[in-house]
């Protein structure tokens, strides 16, 4: 069964008043002359209309922040020919621990398992649906002493508590459904 419409009566009245600030105030100047009223009419409804649409309508915002996640832990960079959906290095030396840096000649020859070598990316942050999924990217970024917007803050794993709400909203979704 659809949900019934309503009417938004403020807006009715916003809309109502607006016309009529218009109409009225083009009136009251036209006696300066046709170009001051016309500049009236046209610049009080482009503001009428910029706070209508302000007060009013309702944007679509991100559930989660960020609304997506950078492919690869901050500044590191994504190598596609690393393992089969690729892997990311450290080449710019960010990393304060267990994550070495790789220079560009050494790209060729490296792999998923060498300790220059990050090898989660964000294909893995969003096929996780628990927080026991998130754990261990989260343990990877804290034990390569890197920072990932979204994932890990140098702190907390800030993905498990977005993951947590995201899991909670659904079964508050489901819950209305049934």
């Amino acid at each position: 069964m659809a949900a019934a419409a309503s009417i938004n009566w403020l807006l009715v009245l916003y809309v109502i008043s607006s016309i009529l600030a218009v109409v009225i105030g083009s009136n009251r100047l036209y006696s300066y002359g046709m170009g001051i009223a016309t500049i009236y009419a046209i610049g009080s409804t482009l503001v009428f209309v910029l706070f209508g649409y302000r007060w009013f309508s309702n944007p679509v915002l991100p559930m989660t922040w960020p609304p997506n996640v950078n492919m690869c832990p901050d500044y590191l960079t994504f190598v596609k020919t690393i393992g089969t959906d690729g892997a990311c290095v450290d080449m710019l030396g960010v990393s304060t621990s267990s994550l070495l840096q790789m220079e560009k000649s050494g790209l060729s020859t490296a792999s998923p398992t060498d300790s220059k070598v990050f090898a989660y990316t964000a294909k893995n942050v969003s096929a996780a649906k628990t927080p026991a999924d998130l754990q261990p990217i989260c343990d990877r970024c804290k034990e390569a002493g890197v920072t990932w917007e979204g994932v890990y803050d140098g702190d907390t794993c800030v993905a498990i508590k977005t993951i947590d709400v995201k899991n909670a909203t659904l079964a508050s979704c489901l819950a209305k459904v049934q």
